[in-house]
């Protein structure tokens, strides 16, 4: 059965799935952290949802723990539609 997917709104909801995935698996922080190549204080602040600009180290410890991150991009957008990237708008939250 697959695993349910969830969407990435923020830094909070990837630290949460990957706490749940590491106490899921039985590890504490500090073998996960070795197992995934980063250091246990950079891994307790991802899993607290704290925001972080060191990428490579956020998909090292996805990579170590099995968690895929699938890009979907949008829909090509039409020239008359009502955001457009090219236009340099962002899209509408509420949407």
């Amino acid at each position: 059965m697959a695993a349910a997917q969830r969407r990435l709104d923020s830094a909070r909801d990837l630290g949460n799935c990957i706490r749940a995935v590491r106490v899921a698996a039985g590890l504490p922080q500090d073998e996960a952290a070795e197992l995934c190549g980063v250091s246990v204080p950079f891994l307790n602040r991802l899993e607290r949802g704290k925001p972080s600009v060191q990428l490579d180290s956020v998909l090292k410890v996805c990579r170590g723990l099995g968690i895929s991150i699938d890009l979907v991009p949008p829909e090509p957008l039409a020239e008359n539609a009502p955001t457009s990237l090219k236009r340099g708008r962002k899209p509408d939250a509420a949407r």
